[in-house]
């Protein structure tokens, strides 16, 4: 009975959402309501309304680290979106060659990442998914494209989601980063293929196996050392960026050019022009990472430091600011109306508070749970029942909270604690649970049933969602076995 009662929390997400058909929100409002309601009524796991409280204004906190990023980086988007900014990098790729299986594989290792990466929150999806039905793709095959283009969820939004990983379990930053490219790395390739395959089929694969493993090698090999040597927050943006270039020089090498594969009517904005926020702001991460007294000179100015919570964070060293620094330049320099600029605010809020109520519920069921004890509870009957062998259901834990709750954030909230408490307890590196963790539930948000929803809602096939839910959710177990195998892998190299 002790048991179910600690696991109703995560019991009553699942309820919430299919039993009910409640939206992520609601159902994050609703577990949360339901876990303050057994910490008070329940003996077993009774907390003080003061601790309580304490624990929702953590899981506030914690949020927000997350949320100062996103409302810029979101902000960001919308205002490029409103001067053809990212039209403008779509149509040259569309208009560089007329292979589309060369553009697609830009498109998902390239400008979907990048887009991931400085805006996050599944924006990248809403870009790519329309211009694959440009290109020429039925809606279902151009959906499915675009959900597969978020492979670089772990770094969404300068890798918001893995920072709030780091700080939930006190894992270096450096560290989670790293090991979440590592597992990843087939997992790149894995994707690529299938994307390819469902542009066009086996003869594609044929065709194109050497760019395939090119562009994925690239890609895999850039996020790894730039999580090692630069920052974590960089990562994505580094990667996709250089991985669009090398698509760029492939399509330069075929000399095959198109003019009609894309609309461009609208758009008179150079490549060069249109990347330069993303360049701008790159450069802005890189100087505070890299230029030790400007990095010391940002955390000693503007940080929020609550001791008693263990809270602190850097205001002027975190990514968000300079993504608000990229935002006014960026208004500077496209000469941005004032109009396009409160429209862009207005799109920018609506995406971002239910981001916040969400994250900010999610993370305060997490925080709860550990107070209460519920946390510690699960993880040893966890232990109890698996063993060490527990790290072969481990990736499906991460999975199971990304597909829930579509994003990184969410299910590194409800479950990352639950899962290294659960590797302490027997026996297994609880820092390579936490890569495999967030690995898992990065890539699983791809096959979130509110993301599915989205694409056949943008590309009007309502009717077919059932069927793409299922074959993205196949695609998905493929990427999740694949994390099993590395995982395994990995542990018996470190004995």
């Amino acid at each position: 009975m002790l048991f179910l009662t600690a696991l109703l929390p995560i019991l009553g997400v699942f309820i919430f959402l299919f039993f009910f058909k409640q939206t992520t929100l609601r159902a994050g409002i609703f577990s949360y309501v339901l876990t303050i309601l057994i910490t008070l009524l329940y003996p077993g796991f009774h907390l003080a309304p003061e601790h309580i409280i304490l624990s929702s204004i953590k899981g506030i906190l914690i949020a927000f680290i997350a949320a100062y990023v996103l409302f810029f980086g979101i902000f960001l988007f919308h205002l490029m979106n409103s001067i053809g900014g990212i039209q403008s990098i779509a149509s040259s790729i569309s208009q560089a060659t007329n292979d589309r299986i060369l553009q697609v594989m830009t498109l998902v290792i390239g400008l979907s990442p990048l887009l991931e990466s400085t805006s996050g929150f599944g924006i990248a999806f809403m870009v790519v998914t329309p211009i694959f039905v440009a290109l020429g793709f039925a809606p279902r095959k151009a959906i499915l494209l675009g959900l597969i283009s978020l492979l670089a969820v772990p770094w969404g939004a300068l890798a918001t989601g893995t920072v709030i990983g780091g700080e939930l379990v006190r894992t270096p930053l450096r560290n989670l980063g790293v090991g979440t490219a590592i597992i990843s790395i087939p997992v790149f390739l894995y994707f690529l293929v299938v994307a390819v395959l469902i542009a066009g089929g086996v003869d594609a694969l044929k065709s194109k196996w050497k760019e395939i493993i090119l562009l994925s090698a690239i890609f895999s090999i850039a996020i790894v050392f730039f999580n090692a040597f630069v920052s974590v927050e960089l990562a994505g943006v580094l990667s996709s960026l250089i991985t669009t270039g090398i698509g760029f020089l492939l399509m330069k090498l075929k000399k095959s050019k198109s003019i009609d594969s894309y609309d461009n009517t609208v758009i008179n904005i150079s490549l060069w022009k249109a990347v330069s926020p993303y360049i701008i702001l790159t450069i802005f991460i890189f100087l505070t990472r890299l230029f030790p007294p400007f990095r010391e000179f940002l955390l000693s100015y503007g940080v929020i430091s609550l001791p008693s919570l263990s809270f602190s964070m850097a205001l002027l060293y975190s990514p968000g600011f300079w993504l608000f620094v990229t935002c006014l330049l960026a208004i500077f320099i496209f000469k941005i109306p004032k109009n396009f600029i409160t429209q862009s605010l207005k799109k920018t809020i609506i995406h971002w508070v239910p981001f916040i109520i969400s994250t900010s519920a999610f993370i305060g069921i997490s925080e709860i749970m550990a107070e209460a004890g519920m946390t510690t509870l699960l993880a040893n009957v966890s232990a109890a029942i698996f063993g060490t062998s527990f790290f072969l259901i481990s990736p499906f834990i991460g999975a199971i909270g990304g597909f829930l709750t579509g994003s990184n954030t969410g299910s590194n909230a409800m479950f990352i604690k639950l899962q290294t408490q659960t590797a302490l307890q027997v026996g297994v590196s609880d820092e390579v649970i936490s890569f495999a963790q967030n690995a898992s539930s990065s890539h699983a948000t791809m096959a979130s049933p509110a993301r599915v929803a989205l694409g056949t809602t943008l590309c009007g096939i309502k009717s077919q969602e059932n069927i793409l839910l299922k074959k993205i959710s196949l695609i998905v177990l493929g990427a999740i076995l694949l994390i099993i195998f590395v995982l395994m892998c990995w542990i018996y190299w470190m004995g």
